[in-house]
């Protein structure tokens, strides 16, 4: 009795994470592709309505597909300029870069934009 139990209690936590995996799909996508800021949020929230919505999950799917970042993230989260210059910063504080190799970066982070 108690098997069977388990066996269908680790049935619906494998279908609950499948459903949690294919819900996060456009945001998925959306990170890969740059996007942040309301962008992303309209997504996140759109894709998690698809649980009780499913049309919402299908138009965060094609948003996510067809916005396109602003150049202002990167692949690992939402960041800017400032950001980076920041942990630049704090990396030449700390000396683990010298002061040539702060230049170079510093004026390669201004000059891209």
């Amino acid at each position: 009795m108690f098997i069977e139990y388990l066996s269908l209690f680790m049935m619906f936590m494998l279908l609950c994470a499948f459903i949690c995996a294919l819900i996060c799909i456009p945001v998925f996508i959306a990170n890969a592709r740059g996007i942040c800021g309301g962008q992303k949020t309209a997504i996140m929230i759109l894709s998690w309505l698809g649980i009780f919505f499913g049309v919402t999950w299908i138009v965060a799917l094609i948003l996510s597909l067809v916005w396109h970042g602003d150049g202002e993230c990167t692949k690992c989260g939402c960041g800017s300029r400032l950001d980076e210059l920041e942990k630049l910063a704090k990396l030449y504080k700390a000396k683990v870069i010298t002061k040539s190799e702060y230049d170079k970066m510093k004026a390669k982070l201004l000059k891209d934009k």
